[in-house]
């Protein structure tokens, strides 16, 4: 973390006075240019991104209650289904 801001401090330093020429931006521009730097610090400061997704860890647990033909589900993984493959649950449960 500490090693990209020197590169970023660097990185501003070097195109602020390295530049021999400079001209205007119009509204247009700088529109573009606020809503891009917006975007771009949102996805990076974003922390509600894990490293594990959760909708794999879900796909694979349903996958493997199909695979083992199970009549159980743990609690735990039961309540942190969304609704609707918790009724897919129950359905198939209520079936056998």
């Amino acid at each position: 973390m500490f090693n990209l801001k020197i590169f970023i401090s660097i990185l501003l330093v070097l195109t602020a006075f390295t530049a021999k020429k400079s001209e205007a931006l119009n509204l247009f521009e700088l529109s573009l240019l606020g809503i891009g730097a917006g975007f771009v610090a949102d996805q990076y400061f974003d922390t509600s991104i894990e490293r594990s997704n959760t909708y794999e860890f879900k796909r694979e647990l349903v996958e493997k209650f199909y695979d083992n033909q199970r009549k159980s589900v743990p609690a735990g993984y039961f309540r942190s289904l969304p609704l609707q493959e918790q009724l897919l649950l129950i359905e198939e449960l209520e079936s056998f």
